[in-house]
Parts: structure tokens; sequence; C-alpha cells
């Protein structure tokens, strides 16, 4: 009993000396940490190339290239002096509207970063201005050049023309034919409408066409010049185009099948040598084998039937040592032309 009386008092001087080392040890080491140093967020990059474009009497477009790790761009604009927020939530483009004719305007831009992304904003751009027009647009656009013409078959063509130009803004296209001396509208398309294919022709038959050009306010170009092709006579067979484009060791070669009958084909072959040294990739929009010296494609199930007029393009890729590239291409038994 006086043992255990004699123990307890020196338990209780270890427990607090414990205590005492405990807690010098923890002040020591939290006084003993030093602050870690801050790290600064990056600015985004200030958005460049702003510019306004198809500028109107009461509009305008304007366009910048903006940093993508942003979360959206401020728009501001300059008035009596002093930067006002103008709108916001966009991404590299903003549609003006509503503005005053004859009008001086000011701008910038500056793109906000998501929080906590270790970004901040972006500086603000260089300031563009622009004025409006006095009144309603009444220039016209320029005449557009005159039309080219690609893949003529018997039934179809493709038709291309430049892009016109415009005090403001081109909006659309009036594709004319000539029909029995006069101009018909055969088709009006947008501004990036400038590649049309045209279909239901005449085998063996010359057409004409030609362009103008219009904005916003029905501004009408000077028609282009004409241009004028002819369709294809019917054949017997199926005809055929054939380009190798070479780039020693490799090739490329393309073959454009053109059904120039009167009626859908029923499947197809194209046959060429093909150099035993010569190593290829798998064909597209065809089958490729190859037995000796001679290479042969034949259709994959969607290429099998072509209507009259129709045209498909099948090829593969290669290259060979010695340089060798695949020669004699014939559809059918029947040469292509080159």
């Amino acid at each position: 009993m006086h043992d255990e009386l004699r123990r307890r008092p020196v338990r209780r001087k270890r427990n607090a000396t414990l205590r005492l080392v405990l807690g010098t040890v923890v002040i020591f080491g939290t006084m003993s940490l030093a602050p870690m140093p801050a790290v600064a967020d990056t600015p985004l990059a200030r958005p460049s190339s702003l510019q306004a474009v198809h500028v109107s009497d009461t509009g305008a477009e304007l366009t910048w290239l903006r940093d993508g790790s942003g979360y959206q761009d401020v728009v501001e604009r300059k008035v009596d002096g002093r930067w006002r927020e103008y709108a916001r939530g966009l991404y590299g483009v903003l549609d003006l509207t509503g503005l005053t004719p004859g009008t001086t305007y000011t701008f910038r831009v500056y793109t906000v970063a998501y929080k906590g992304s270790g970004f901040t904003n972006s500086p603000r751009s260089a300031p563009v201005s622009f004025t409006t027009l006095p009144g309603p647009d009444s220039v016209p656009p320029s005449k557009p050049e005159a039309p080219t013409f690609s893949g003529v078959t018997t039934t179809v063509a493709n038709v291309f023309w430049p892009e016109a130009t415009d005090n403001v803004e081109v909006t659309g296209y009036h594709l004319q034919q000539l029909v029995d001396g006069g101009w018909t509208t055969v088709r009006t398309v947008g501004a990036a409408e400038r590649f049309q294919s045209v279909g239901g022709l005449t085998p063996n038959t010359s057409y004409t066409f030609a362009v103008i050009a219009f904005d916003a306010q029905g501004n009408a170009s000077p028609r282009s010049d004409p241009g004028t092709f002819t369709t294809q006579a019917t054949t017997a067979a199926l005809t055929c185009r054939v380009q190798v484009i070479s780039y020693d060791p490799g090739f490329q070669a393309t073959v454009t099948i053109v059904n120039t009958t009167a009626t859908p084909s029923d499947g197809w072959t194209i046959q060429f040598a093909l150099p035993a040294t010569a190593t290829t990739g798998p064909a597209f929009n065809g089958v490729l084998t190859r037995a000796g010296a001679v290479g042969t494609i034949t259709p994959v199930a969607y290429d099998k039937v072509i209507g009259p007029g129709g045209q498909i393009t099948v090829g593969f890729s290669g290259s060979a040592v010695p340089f060798t590239p695949p020669t004699g291409f014939t559809l059918n038994g029947v040469p292509c032309a080159s």
C-alpha cells in the first residue's frame, strides 16, 4: 500500500514532464516553420487581331483571337473618354447592332480567367476604332469572275467561281444559266456556297453559266463573264481517267470511273501492272488484290452500281525500290486515259 502511494507521485511527475517536453517540441516546431513563398498567378494572353468587319450604317462585327484557356471575353467601349463594359460571355466574335449612322466607335477586349485555374485576367487588347456608314449601303459588290467547271460527265457538272468583294459584305450569289438567249436564275446560294453541283443535264450538250453577287441591302453586282462547258457524249461502256503521282520511292494512283452509258453499271474491274518489288496499302473505295505482277481493284458493295452520269474515285498508295510505279491501267479491259 505504501509502495503504491510512493509510486503515484512519481508517475504524475513523469507524465507532467512528458507533457512539458511534448509541449516544448510542438512550440519549437511551430516557431521554426518558415512561411511558404506566395505563387503568383499567370496572366492569360492578351487578345490580339481585334478588328471590325462588315461595317454598315447600323451594324458591324468585331472579331479577335483569344486565349483558349480563358473562361469568357469581355468587350469594353470607350465613351466620353472612359472605358465601359459593353458585353461579356463572348468567345472571339461579337455582332454589333443598333449603331448610329456616321458615328465613330472604339472598342477593346480582355479575357476572364477561370477561378482557381492559376491564371489571372488578360491585359486589355489594343483598341480598334471604326466609323459606321452615313446611310444605308448603296454600293454593289464587285463583278465576280467567270465560273469554271470540273467533274463534267454526261449529266452532271461542278460549277465554281471565286469570291466577289463588297464595301460591307457579300451575302449571296445568283447562279444563272443562259437559256434560249436569256439569263435564268437556276439557284440562289449563300456567300460560302461557291461550289455547286448541277445535275439533270443532257449528254453531248453545251451549257453556259454566269454569276451575280448581292449584299444584305439587295445591291447586285454586274453579271460575271459567262463560262461554257459541254457534257460528255453517251458511250457503250464505262470510261476512266488515271493519275499517278510519283515521289520516289513512293507513289499514289487515283482512278476516276465515269458512267457515260445510258444505264446503271453492274460492277467493274480495274487492272494494272504492279511490280513485284512494290508494296501497297489498302485501296480506298475498292478492294485491291495482286497476282504476280498484276494488280486488281474491284468495287466495295456501295460502289458496285454507278448511275448514268455518276462517277467515283478509287486508288491506292505505295512504294517500290527500285522505283517503278504502276502502269497500264484498264477498266473492264479498256485502257484508261491519263
